[in-house]
């Protein structure tokens, strides 16, 4: 077999998934874009270079001026004027799509309820990438009490004999794309986030009202919400962001087969221990003494064990990816119950040192991997706007699900700021569609194999895609990374103005 896996050219991105199918004759992984040498068993490699990544050009994918694009606005730039329109806007759905979407619109002005059954989140890790992290900043997120956690380098391990493959240090993203690429534990996220929607802010001192336990049964598309308990509410706006298995994603698309999200076949065991924990056993103290902000991916033949770190080194997640073998739960994706004992059978397979660390496992819980065959056609109808899982369920090879979730929030914000009229929530919505459907398609799309393997849906992305689309991980980072989607509304908003500038 061609020893692909060594090629210079091929550095891993994303959720540090798998590149290939499971079972796939070539097993390679996704780490980051990094152009510079790398000591690599005691001799020099460098990466194939080019002159963006390696000078940090001013000169951005989009052509912009990187100074220019990702200039900061200033806090308040979307704040309401007198004379503009206030919107009541419900919200289903109060995860990270729904609350960036509150966040935003509050700070435009709007009056926000929030409805959710969820009160949250689940116990795993999520990245969010610059195009995500230079949003959540000009929105106030406090990075620190979030306990962001920035990632040093990644490691591709032999999982049978631990032997390092490779090892690589992560690029500056601040430099070449203007904002952090963090890690959080998901729970720390979206009580920043939740804190944010539902407490007065600097800039902002208008807050969501946030109705957890609270089960929306319908929505009409003139803008109706109907409650399990019966009551009916009249809203100006519905944002549908009530994930993957979204209830209502069919009456915006019209077509329920084609809305639904199915099964991918792959399973994946999701757990947290503490870092303190695997330092003080003499076994694991190995793989994590000063790793403790490292990431790590152990191959199997048929699955693969990945880690990396959250709240600052102080816990690490893991994921082991196995074959869908989940017997029931057909409409669970996130909250599947995991036998102890048929995580360990799956661990056999690797290295004695990785079993103790998966013996150490807490709050063990099955994450089945789900996604749609092809894009929905389009993301609004009437009076109702789809985001986050709802709109574009995505694979982890990208790390881009979370990421595009608080794009669509800030898009939606940015959108409705200086609204004159309810007349012109269609024209909005218009805007929201024009602005997200190629960009969320191309990204699901692409997300949906491993960077080795673009070239299988290459046709599938065309359609989306104006320029070349990318193959390689730098490029594919650099289509991720590159857009500044308040910027970018903000120009669609107001063509033609200083927005630009």
């Amino acid at each position: 077999m061609q020893q692909t896996i060594f090629s210079p050219e091929l550095t891993v991105g994303s959720d540090f998934a798998w590149v290939g199918r499971l079972g796939s004759p070539l097993e390679l992984y996704t780490i980051i874009a990094i152009n510079r040498p790398l000591k690599m068993n005691g001799s020099e490699q460098a990466f194939p270079s080019s002159p963006d990544s390696v000078t940090a050009s001013r000169r951005l994918r989009n052509g912009r001026d990187k100074d220019v694009y990702y200039k900061p606005f200033p806090p308040n730039h979307f704040a309401p004027k007198t004379g503009h329109q206030t919107l009541n806007i419900g919200v289903i759905g109060a995860g990270v799509a729904g609350l960036t979407a509150a966040v935003a619109l509050v700070q435009s002005g709007h009056n926000i309820f929030e409805r959710s059954k969820f009160a949250n989140e689940i116990g795993a890790a999520i990245h969010m990438c610059p195009n995500a992290t230079r949003i959540l900043s000009f929105y106030e997120f406090d990075f620190q009490a979030g306990l962001a956690t920035p990632l040093q380098r990644v490691s591709l391990l032999d999982a049978h004999s631990l032997e390092v493959l490779r090892r690589v240090d992560i690029p500056d993203t601040r430099e070449l794309y203007g904002a952090p690429w963090y890690l959080f534990h998901r729970v720390d996220l979206h009580q920043q986030l939740n804190k944010l929607a539902t407490e007065p802010r600097l800039h902002t001192k208008a807050v969501a009202k946030l109705n957890l336990a609270t089960e929306v049964a319908d929505i009409d598309l003139d803008g109706t919400i109907t409650l399990v308990r019966g009551d009916r509410v009249k809203k100006d706006l519905i944002i549908v962001a009530d994930g993957v298995r979204s209830s209502f994603t069919a009456k915006v698309v019209g077509d329920d087969v084609l809305s639904r999200a199915t099964p991918t076949g792959t399973a994946v065991y999701r757990f947290l221990i503490p870092t303190a924990r695997l330092l003080e056993d003499p076994q694991t103290q190995p793989l994590f003494q000063n790793e403790s902000f490292c990431g790590s991916i152990a191959r199997l033949k048929h699955s693969r064990l990945v880690w990396y770190p959250c709240r600052q080194g102080a816990l690490q997640n893991f994921g082991l990816f196995v074959p869908d073998e989940i017997d029931g739960f057909e409409n669970e994706v996130w909250n599947i119950p995991a036998s102890r004992e048929k995580f360990m059978e799956s661990c056999r397979g690797l290295h004695p040192d990785l079993q103790a660390v998966c013996s150490k496992a807490e709050g063990l819980k099955l994450f089945r991997l789900c996604t749609r065959k092809m894009p929905i056609p389009t993301l609004t109808k009437g009076n109702v706007v789809l985001i986050g899982d709802a709109a574009h369920p995505m694979l982890p090879h990208q790390a881009q699900g979370g990421a595009m979730a608080v794009e669509d929030g800030a898009a939606l914000g940015v959108l409705f700021s200086d609204l004159m009229s309810r007349d012109a929530v269609q024209d909005r919505l218009d805007m929201f569609q024009r602005l997200r459907l190629d960009r969320v398609s191309a990204i699901q799309i692409l997300s949906s194999v491993g960077q080795d393997e673009i070239h299988k849906v290459i046709d599938s992305a065309r359609p989306y895609v104006e320029d070349p689309i990318p193959t390689t991980p730098d490029g594919l980072n650099e289509y991720n990374f590159t857009p500044n989607v308040m910027r970018d509304a903000l120009e669609l908003l107001h063509p033609g103005s200083k927005a630009r500038q």
